[in-house]
């Protein structure tokens, strides 16, 4: 065998070498992911952004950085020769991810908005504008302080303020389950464990047919439980003493209430939870664009980004977060959101894709765990 037969040999057994160890190392990764179905490609975090391609299922990427939460992520393709081929984003629930990935270990890309105003119809421009997870204000620190020290709020209680989306027994109640599948989204796990506990007793704020202003009404107060002339509101406040409402109306209001009367309630009743110490946690409402009542919901979804800046109260927006599920996350019935089929928290199959439940949960669980992680912990170390 000649001299430079042997060189050719030993040059195809190093490339051999080292395709192998490359091939071997980006499938050891977590963030080297494939798709399950065929997959927009975005260049934004969310679907008002340009479309700038089209993924099949089975074709490797790379995940990059997440979002806030880790319902979107950036992701790159590249060929063989290393050229880029795709650079954008994905909705993650379309995807395959590793069993050992958790999104708590990838990058939160903090530049971009979950949505392009630009894009938008101009109706819908504060909606779109508005962030799917808060920011928490200074505000509400002080108020967390003041609920916990002087009103003896308990930090590690939350409730539900609502009407039968919020009664629902599978909206943050399965945090309470020992059985949860949280797949990539291990990180908030502190966060449910935390306020697991204090999941598990019903709120008598959240009711089938409960609106705004029954909340308020002591008519609509459970006799058994509540003291005479209390607020269902009050009620719930006094019996459990939490630190955090998360308070959601609408479905129910757009079709009994006036612009100005629902902007009224909600704001009586923001005072009224910031007023016993609690920190009220909003959320527009998902809805669908075919329905008689769209402009109305609209106005009041408009109303409650208003009153969350005049408050500065943290918002969840539920309304943008649902826009890229089908059905806008909803049941056939137009109005629930609709469940995934699990009565414990699943997130590991992309169920918050498709969900409009296993998305609520998701979104509440995370801005729980904001206000966990930047408030009451940090409270927690300067005492």
């Amino acid at each position: 065998m000649t001299r430079v037969r042997l060189k050719q040999m030993a040059r195809f057994f190093l490339l051999a070498v080292l395709l192998a160890a490359r091939l071997t190392s980006a499938g050891d990764s977590p963030l080297l992911v494939t798709a399950y179905q065929q997959v927009n490609v975005f260049d934004g975090p969310g679907i008002t952004f340009r479309q700038s391609d089209r993924i099949n299922a089975g074709v490797p990427m790379t995940i990059i950085e997440r979002n806030s939460i880790g319902t979107w992520l950036h992701i790159q393709r590249s060929n063989d020769d290393g050229v880029l081929l795709d650079d954008g984003w994905v909705i993650s629930g379309y995807l395959n991810l590793d069993a050992d990935l958790d999104f708590g270990d990838v990058a939160v890309n903090t530049a971009f908005a979950d949505a392009d105003p630009l894009n938008a119809p101009a109706q819908l421009s504060e909606l779109y504008a508005t962030p799917v997870i808060p920011t928490i204000s200074d505000a509400m620190r002080d108020l967390y302080l003041h609920g916990h020290n002087d009103a003896r709020n308990y930090s590690y209680v939350i409730t539900k303020v609502g009407d039968s989306l919020s009664a629902d027994d599978l909206y943050l109640k399965p945090m309470s389950l020992d059985r949860r599948s949280l797949g990539a989204y291990g990180y908030l796990e502190d966060t449910i464990n935390y306020f697991a506990a204090s999941t598990q007793v019903d709120s008598v704020a959240a009711h089938i047919g409960m609106t705004s202003y029954t909340v308020l009404d002591p008519m609509w107060a459970d006799k058994n439980i509540c003291r005479r002339g209390e607020t269902p509101l009050d009620c719930e406040y006094r019996r459990k003493r939490p630190s955090i409402a998360l308070i959601m109306f609408g479905p129910n209001d757009v079709l009994h209430s006036s612009d100005a009367q629902y902007n009224v309630n909600m704001r009586a009743i923001v005072d009224n939870t910031i007023n016993h110490g609690i920190i009220p946690v909003l959320s527009t409402f998902s809805y669908d664009p075919g329905m008689g009542l769209w402009n109305q919901s609209v106005n009041f979804n408009d109303r409650l980004i208003e009153i969350a800046d005049d408050y500065q109260v943290p918002l969840i927006n539920l309304w943008l977060a649902a826009r890229s599920l089908p059905n806008y996350g909803l049941e056939n019935d137009q109005t629930h959101m609709k469940h995934w089929g699990y009565t414990y928290l699943n997130f590991e199959n992309g169920h918050d894709a498709y969900s409009g439940a296993a998305l609520r949960n998701l979104l509440a669980i995370r801005t729980l765990d904001e206000i966990r992680t930047t408030v009451i912990l940090d409270a927690a170390s300067e005492r």
